[in-house]
């Protein structure tokens, strides 16, 4: 099945015409689902009312529903982790609650306990405009003749901020960890383990920023990928 990505005008956004069929899959057999714009998981609005399958609607519910509780067993690992800091745990505290946090991440991925939102999630860019992704091309075409102004495009979703930042976040994060890290290597003592820990922190933060200097899309794991 063809698809497109849909862009709507923020101006178009608070009136917008959404034909009832499944942007998933168009269906005709739909459920309207509040999905969340923002990819942060305790956030639930802004959101946009989408038409989705009755299977693609379970799984979203599911997700906005308990995906903020899926943040526990993480927050029970860095607990113990702060307790071992300070010499009030043992070791052997947070490697168990580093096991348990793995367990059930892997559980929940491999499972979908959690649910999932749908690759058609929609974004806002900097300028507001609604991006939704993997739109079958039938569907777009029927969002189009409700509503004047909505455009579709093949290309993947351009990047929020311009080179010029990410040259220079990438620049500036690699070089804190190349310094933090010799600092460290000739102080000549032992030093607090975040500290150590934010040396490959900043390098791998400082990778991602420099790999965002090519193309979107340039690197694609599948025809998903954006």
């Amino acid at each position: 099945m063809r698809r497109t990505a849909l862009t709507v005008p923020a101006h178009l956004v608070a009136s917008l015409h959404v034909p009832a069929l499944s942007v998933a899959n168009g269906e005709p057999d739909v459920e309207w689902v509040e999905i969340p714009t923002s990819m942060w998981r305790f956030r639930r609005r802004p959101a946009q009312r989408l038409p989705l399958d009755l299977r693609s609607a379970r799984r979203a519910r599911r997700y906005i529903r308990l995906a903020p509780r899926s943040v526990l067993p993480g927050l029970v690992t860095l607990l113990a982790l702060i307790g071992i800091l300070a010499r009030q745990l043992p070791a052997a505290a947070f490697l168990t609650a580093a096991l348990v946090d793995a367990l059930l991440n892997l559980m929940w991925t491999l499972t979908g306990v959690v649910g999932e939102l749908p690759a058609q999630t929609p974004s806002r860019d900097r300028h507001g405009n609604l991006r939704i992704p993997e739109v079958p091309l039938a569907v777009a075409r029927q969002w189009q003749e409700l509503n004047s102004g909505v455009t579709t495009s093949e290309e993947p979703a351009p990047r929020p901020r311009s080179r010029r930042f990410y040259a220079t976040s990438s620049a500036g994060l690699l070089l804190a960890a190349v310094t933090l890290g010799v600092l460290l290597a000739n102080d000549g003592r032992d030093d607090f383990f975040l500290l150590v820990a934010a040396v490959p922190v900043l390098f791998v933060a400082g990778c991602a920023m420099a790999l965002k200097l090519l193309p979107p899309g340039y690197i694609r794991f599948d025809h998903a990928d954006h």
